[in-house]
């Protein structure tokens, strides 16, 4: 990378930690940021509209990955010209990118039953019970810290997106396991146990633990315990609205995909309605009675 680009990498980054965003956020940016770099001819300060949009367009790239390379490409732009280092901004004539709304992708109760009698550690273990009995994304799983528990009050304090503190009830399994915890962080880094697990190691270990119990399915990933979580409040007819607050979702929307998830419901919906009767015939030969008001 051009000494120039890794200059305007540092300054980009250093704005973007005064602003407060997560570090994930910081770190996923510079990824788009290195992996463009990368493609371009020139600089990141010379690129022009077309090599961004050739960057993006690149084949094989699915549009999930182009609304976040975009993300971070405009974000990277507005900075440079707004700080003066640049005249123009390229990027507002990118393309916006539609995404196919997701769809949840659960573990089975099966496969998580699989997952923890398969031969995983119990740290491992007690990760993917937090992901699948508290709903917690990766990120939160790997800051659980003794702290953030009241067991008198079955309660658990979480930060999620946008850097939100949550208070959220406490899942009667998390509440067993809570005595069988390290004090301090549950998860904590291996040559550091003053910090904790990084993101990334949650994701290794549930993933090892997935493979060793012979789910190989891609689209299940850790993420996927959040997805049961959700799926199974719903299938148990937990209103919408709780459902959200329990994800910690700040649109509903986003709950929402979970209600088309649930095939059981469908059917049980379908099948409250009462029977009609079928008549064998049509009644016509003696005329049509009145129908009563």
């Amino acid at each position: 990378m051009h000494e120039n680009d890794i200059e305007l990498l540092r300054l980009f980054e250093e704005y973007q930690r005064s602003q407060d965003l997560a570090a994930t956020t910081i770190r996923n940016r510079r990824s788009t940021l290195t992996t463009l770099a990368g493609a371009l001819r020139g600089t990141l300060l010379d690129a022009d509209v077309f090599s961004l949009r050739r960057f993006m367009g690149k084949e094989g790239t699915t549009s999930a990955t182009k609304r976040t390379y975009r993300v971070g490409i405009r974000a990277f732009y507005r900075f440079l010209q707004e700080e003066g280092l640049r005249e123009d901004d390229p990027s507002t004539r990118l393309p916006m990118i539609r995404v196919p709304r997701a769809e949840p992708r659960p573990f089975t109760p099966a496969q998580v039953e699989a997952m923890l009698t398969t031969g995983a550690y119990f740290r491992t273990r007690a990760m993917i019970l937090v992901g699948y009995r508290q709903g917690f994304r990766v990120s939160q799983i790997a800051r659980v810290h003794s702290d953030d528990i009241d067991l008198p009050g079955m309660t658990i304090v979480t930060i999620g997106k946008g850097r939100k503190e949550r208070r959220l009830p406490l899942h009667p399994t998390i509440a067993q396991l809570t005595p069988m915890m390290p004090a301090g962080w549950w998860f904590p880094a291996r040559k550091d146990p003053s910090k904790h697990m990084r993101s990334a190691s949650v994701t290794e270990l549930i993933t090892k633990a997935k493979i060793r119990a012979g789910i190989h399915d891609p689209r299940l990933t850790p993420h996927s315990l959040r997805h049961s979580f959700g799926t199974e409040l719903v299938e148990n007819g937990v209103d919408i609205r709780i459902v959200q607050e329990l994800m910690t979702h700040e649109d509903l929307s986003t709950t929402q995909i979970y209600t088309r998830v649930s095939e059981r419901l469908k059917t049980a919906g379908i099948i409250a309605l009462p029977a009609a009767p079928i008549p064998e015939h049509s009644g016509r030969a003696h005329g049509i009675p009145p129908i009563a008001a």
